[in-house]
């Protein structure tokens, strides 16, 4: 399947990639600040530029929305986007997938507890 989208498009589905429940796709729900953070955003709005990109990965067909966490960030499932009439596709990585993503934002999260760059 080919892909026209930006590296910074790719940077921040793989991201979201990192939060889905295993068991379906979905349930993805980072706030935009946190993906903001985890890939270095900065600037005036970096927010906002995580923002953008979403829209774009929505448009793109690579996220559904699914809901919104009360006062929080919005809920999305992981899709491919429809390829010469194919219906969407739930993205369900594998067992190896999900641990090594688990221990990648156990990373994460204890980087930013130490504030270690």
């Amino acid at each position: 399947m080919r892909s026209n989208l930006k590296p910074a498009e790719k940077l921040v589905g793989v991201a979201m990639a990192l939060y889905p429940d295993y068991e379906t796709g979905g349930n993805v729900c980072p706030s935009n600040g946190t993906i903001a953070r985890q890939l270095g955003y900065g600037g005036k709005a970096p927010e906002q530029t995580v923002n953008k990109i979403v829209g774009r990965l929505r448009k793109a067909g690579w996220l559904t929305k699914t809901g919104k966490v009360p006062d929080g960030p919005v809920i999305y499932r992981l899709t491919l986007p429809r390829q010469g009439g194919m219906a969407d596709t739930t993205y369900i990585p594998s067992r190896t997938t999900a641990v090594r993503a688990r221990s990648q934002r156990r990373r994460v999260s204890r980087k930013a507890k130490s504030g270690s760059p």
